[in-house]
């Protein structure tokens, strides 16, 4: 579940080294984000299967699953998380790979900034993930038992804050 903002913390530390784009860093932290999809993929299918295998045993019926909003936002945010890397995995990051090859050859400006807007648009994608992530984490605690409304929003403040701190800069001391 740390993955993306372990995500967002590589790409950070990318942008602090500056150029020059395609060099050995840039190899190392591609291949670091490329192959983390599939071990994403298992995390959430387990955690898919596993979470309506516990709620099937507790709960009589379907309908009764969606009496209790917060299981099924928590599954929404899970279907969310899932397509949004397929979406990095099948569109993004081969379009990256593909524009890597090509600059190799040619160390264009064009081919640069297309690779910086399509790491800018993943760097995005795994901010909505870190948010959808620690709000599944968040709840998941009050699956049963949900906390008051205040609370909830308040909890919700601090993820987007703490995503938005991790969108923008590598903390220096972990959560600040």
């Amino acid at each position: 579940m740390a993955w993306p903002f372990y995500a967002l913390v590589i790409v950070n530390q990318r942008a602090m080294l500056g150029p020059p784009l395609g060099d050995r860093v840039d190899i190392y932290m591609e291949t670091i984000i490329r192959k983390r999809a599939v071990p994403c993929y298992v995390f959430q299918a387990t955690a898919l299967v596993s979470g309506l295998f516990m709620i099937f045993l507790s709960l009589p019926n379907f309908s009764a699953f969606l009496q209790h909003p917060n299981l099924v936002i928590k599954l929404g945010l899970l279907l969310l998380i899932s397509s949004l890397l397929s979406y990095v995995h099948f569109r993004i990051q081969p379009k990256i790979d593909a524009l890597f090859v090509e600059f190799g050859s040619s160390h264009s400006p064009e081919i640069s900034s297309q690779i910086g807007r399509l790491r800018l648009r993943r760097k995005r994608v795994a901010s909505i993930c870190l948010f959808s992530v620690l709000t599944i984490s968040m709840l998941g605690v009050q699956a049963w038992k949900p906390l008051p409304i205040w609370v909830t929003v308040v909890m919700l403040g601090l993820i987007a804050l703490f995503t938005w701190r991790g969108y923008k800069s590598v903390p220096q001391f972990g959560w600040f």
